[in-house]
């Protein structure tokens, strides 16, 4: 599968559109931000907390809509086919670029392709949270993968879905901890987490957007964190490689076109994501969610995404097949 180059820059020029001078000024309508997820996951919680300031910026009404189903793959094939004129975008995690990744490693046809779009700004990175539901005997990772060792295929996980981020970073930690675990699959991360607030599954890696209020509340237990590094805002949180097993993982959101969207609209978006990002409100709304805003666009964000990309590409297939049970 060919993942290559399609971050771009707002300098980069794009092939197969008319030249600027035929576009209409962008925007002169309403502008709608696709979120592929259940209501409140991540890409829900930032497309409504980006809303007002992004209205701010083009000077024209922002509206969310959710187009749910195949584990996100319905939101992002919809924008994939929706006209090249920068009034529809996505706004999806890494769970966007896994969905080809992993129909590929399973041998079956993606729904779309990484060429289909252009990612024009990273706007959050974070780890995922390890959560468990406070009954579960286990205080640390190393207690739950004993306890997992003397119960395989019982103790179970939910997640936002099939190959969702939920699954394919809980796919990694049993690979590297070498237990056996059984996946619940939901559709989406707010049903996910309510599975294991209501005791229906054990635990999951719950996007800190999602977890944190839970995890103030007492709700769940906070075993671990997936990043590379202690984030932040749980500085006394160990990573999964503190409790020894690599199994690295980090929760970014974004903002996708059309690939053939006119550059100029490709930096008029560029520059209203960046207004949006820096104001006030929406920063303190993230930090109230122990969100880390991580705005990259233009060159930075190229070299950043291609490396994940190769990285992604190079992970999940080396985790096997993966159903409902990992």
């Amino acid at each position: 599968m060919r993942i290559a180059g399609w971050a771009v820059a707002a300098s980069v020029g794009l092939s197969a559109v008319p030249p600027a001078s035929a576009q209409e000024a962008f925007p002169t309508r309403t502008v709608t931000i696709v979120n592929p997820n259940a209501p409140g996951g991540t890409s829900d919680i930032l497309a409504r907390a980006m809303m007002e300031p992004l209205q701010r910026a083009f000077k024209q009404p922002v509206i969310a809509v959710n187009r749910v189903g195949a584990g996100g793959a319905v939101g992002g094939s919809f924008v994939a086919k929706a006209p090249p004129d920068g009034y529809h975008a996505l706004l999806n995690t890494v769970t966007h670029v896994l969905i080809p990744i992993t129909e590929s490693a399973q041998g079956r046809p993606a729904p779309y392709s990484p060429d289909d779009f252009i990612l024009l700004a990273r706007i959050t990175a974070d780890p995922l949270l390890f959560v468990v539901h406070p009954g579960l005997p286990a205080k640390s990772v190393k207690e739950l993968v004993a306890l997992a060792r003397a119960r395989p295929g019982e103790l179970t996980y939910s997640s936002p879905g099939l190959y969702s981020t939920g699954h394919i970073s809980m796919a990694l930690l049993t690979r590297a901890a070498r237990v056996n675990l059984l996946h619940v699959p939901f559709n989406g991360a707010g049903p996910a987490m309510t599975a294991v607030l209501g005791g229906h599954v054990f635990m999951m890696h719950a996007p800190v957007g999602v977890a944190s209020p839970h995890v103030q509340a007492g709700r769940v237990r906070l075993l671990a964190q997936t990043g590379a590094a202690r984030s932040p805002a749980f500085p006394d949180v160990p990573t999964l490689k503190d409790a020894g097993y690599d199994a690295e993982f980090m929760l970014w959101a974004g903002y996708f076109v059309q690939a053939r969207t006119p550059p100029a609209i490709v930096r008029t978006w560029q520059a209203a994501l960046r207004e949006a990002a820096a104001d006030p409100k929406f920063k303190t709304a993230m930090a109230n969610l122990n969100v880390t805003i991580d705005y990259l666009d233009g060159d930075a964000l190229k070299a950043w995404y291609d490396a994940e990309l190769r990285r992604l590409e190079r992970e999940v297939p080396a985790i096997g097949t993966l159903e409902g049970r990992t």
